[in-house]
């Protein structure tokens, strides 16, 4: 089924000076540019192109790849706004439209905003920032264990809030961040855990993976590669921790106090080095 504001394989029916034109089914012929043309094709051919409606509401075809899909979760920069919206841009032509009756607070120009893209009752290819109306907070089809595709949303007094594979809502807890994240930002995590209410927690690091090694033997392994002084506290940013240990400041902590405890090593405001 071809479907507007995504992408379709059509076949090629003719071609001229100005671009070519495809087979789009009960759309009938739709236009690329010849700009957009690969050079190689050829009528019979099909390519795979992004259907949309552009300024004269008139579907076209284009090889450009938006930043997000009708049915996808994108965070866009609104570039300007008019009276029946924001306008965001998402990687085409014709910026993306944001009623202002789906906007969930105000947008003004150079803001940034996850948005869910749909399809109106009219075929108007549109975006909403409303996602709770979206977006599921009970989960199907996940397991532990599982990697998935994150989007950073508000933080909260547990953590952040994630969009979890574009569908699903989750929580990123405190304990289990590593450094700063943005608004909107991309990143790969795994399932956690699946609560009895459906609902799901998220960590950055696979649950159970095989072969780790302890944090104790890491952490006494870098001291001894290090000449028995590690440049790294209890006190050190959080980004530092993680880059080296691949742990949150928090684990990082309780372990560093647990050694300490056991006498295995010293620490100082520089650093940790290991008990004589």
């Amino acid at each position: 089924m071809i479907k507007i504001g995504q992408f379709n394989f059509l076949k090629i029916s003719r071609q001229s000076t100005r671009g070519t034109f495809l087979e789009a089914g009960p759309l009938g012929q739709v236009f690329l540019p010849a700009k957009l043309t690969p050079s190689y094709c050829r009528p019979g051919d099909k390519i795979q192109v992004f259907l949309y409606r552009d300024s004269h509401d008139e579907v076209v075809a284009t090889t450009k790849k938006p930043r997000v899909e009708v049915g996808g979760v994108a965070c866009l920069k609104v570039v300007s706004v008019s009276r029946v919206g924001a306008f965001l841009n998402w990687g085409l032509p014709k910026d993306l439209l944001v009623p202002f009756g789906e906007q969930s607070k105000k947008m003004e120009v150079d803001e940034y905003h996850i948005v869910r893209v749909y399809e109106d009752n009219t075929g108007r290819i549109c975006g909403s920032s409303k996602l709770n109306k979206l977006l599921k907070a009970e989960t199907t089809g996940l397991k532990k264990g599982d990697a998935v595709n994150l989007i950073i949303g508000d933080k909260t007094d547990l953590g952040y809030k994630v969009i979890v594979n574009q569908k699903f809502w989750g929580v990123l807890h405190n304990s289990d961040v590593y450094q700063d994240f943005k608004y909107g930002q991309s990143i790969k995590g795994y399932i956690k855990n699946l609560r009895q209410d459906h609902r799901v927690d998220i960590c950055l690091k696979q649950p159970g993976a095989i072969g780790d090694e302890s944090l104790a033997s890491k952490i006494l392994s870098k001291v001894e590669n290090s000449d028995g002084f590690l440049p790294i506290s209890d006190k050190s940013p959080p980004e530092l921790i993680y880059k080296t240990f691949n742990v949150s400041k928090k684990v990082f902590k309780a372990e560093l106090g647990k050694l300490y405890k056991q006498r295995k090593i010293i620490i100082d405001k520089n650093g940790i080095k290991l008990a004589n």
